[in-house]
């Protein structure tokens, strides 16, 4: 087994988006989000080796885990636990968040770069993520939950994939949002409308709360609009209960000790690396 993997760290933001790879310890996919464990794992600077996407030859299909599919999911709905809990079985590879597919993507909606530029590049992003040799046996992206707007990327790429959407209700979800920041949240208090002008009209966000209500909605109605049979669409915190159900639905099989390794990251923080007792909101 391969000690290092060359996985795509991050892509610029630009007219015409450079994603640039890096080689990585498997052990970065143990952490609650790609960009974190890279962070956390990778070496000196000095002794970095990096490469950008392309310099290398294309996998062929063979040498790729297959792809079970992808989570799509509104802001502060589980969807980082439900990741910890499929990444804890040693048959997958999940793929939380990437920062090369968030660069690319704001590349399209920013730049206006060419549809058909931008399903290429992504798809060899995820492809890249693909590559086998640490004992897994397949892959699950849970991708940044404002990626849901151009979901349509995704399935022009993998009509066929599974992939689910994880709601919550909008008036519950705007009291904590109105607490955190981070993602889309700090969108509002950006100077110019240079992000939030992709996502909502000004004219109908008078103030924060208005903002968020609609960034909320507008979730929710681009993953109704994508709804497919290949769709699985759940709420927070029935997911909790529907683990079974989301096995089912990305076709894996998990032994009963896989299911209580998964089970026991309910009771964590599942955005700390370290176990951190789960308090509820208030």
């Amino acid at each position: 087994m391969p000690s290092t993997f060359t996985f795509p760290i991050y892509t610029s933001i630009s007219e015409t988006p450079v994603t640039y790879c890096e080689e990585v310890s498997p052990e970065v996919f143990h952490y609650p989000f790609f960009n974190q464990g890279i962070s956390a794992k990778r070496i000196a600077f000095t002794h970095r080796k990096t490469s950008t996407m392309g310099e290398s030859q294309s996998p062929l299909e063979e040498e790729l885990l297959p792809l079970r599919g992808f989570i799509f999911h509104t802001a502060h709905c589980g969807s980082t636990l439900l990741g910890r809990m499929l990444g804890s079985s040693s048959q997958v590879r999940m793929i939380s968040e990437p920062e090369a597919i968030n660069g690319l993507l704001l590349s399209y909606l920013m730049h206006e770069i060419p549809e058909s530029q931008a399903l290429n590049q992504l798809k060899q992003i995820i492809e890249s993520y693909r590559i086998s040799g640490d004992g897994k046996e397949s892959i699950i992206f849970k991708l940044t939950s404002w990626n849901v707007f151009l979901i349509q990327l995704f399935q022009k790429l993998y009509p066929s994939s599974p992939w689910i959407y994880i709601d919550r209700e909008t008036e519950e979800l705007v009291k904590i949002l109105t607490r955190e920041d981070g993602g889309f949240i700090d969108w509002w208090h950006h100077p110019v409308d240079i992000l939030r002008k992709h996502f909502v009209e000004s004219s109908i966000c008078v103030d924060q709360e208005s903002y968020l209500r609609h960034m909320i909605e507008g979730h929710r109605k681009n993953a109704l609009a994508a709804k497919n049979s290949n769709a699985l669409l759940i709420n927070y915190p029935d997911f909790l209960t529907a683990f079974p159900e989301i096995l089912a639905h990305f076709q894996l099989s998990f032994s009963t000790e896989e299911i209580k390794n998964a089970l026991r990251f309910q009771r964590f923080e599942s955005k700390h690396f370290e176990p951190f007792l789960f308090k509820a909101s208030l």
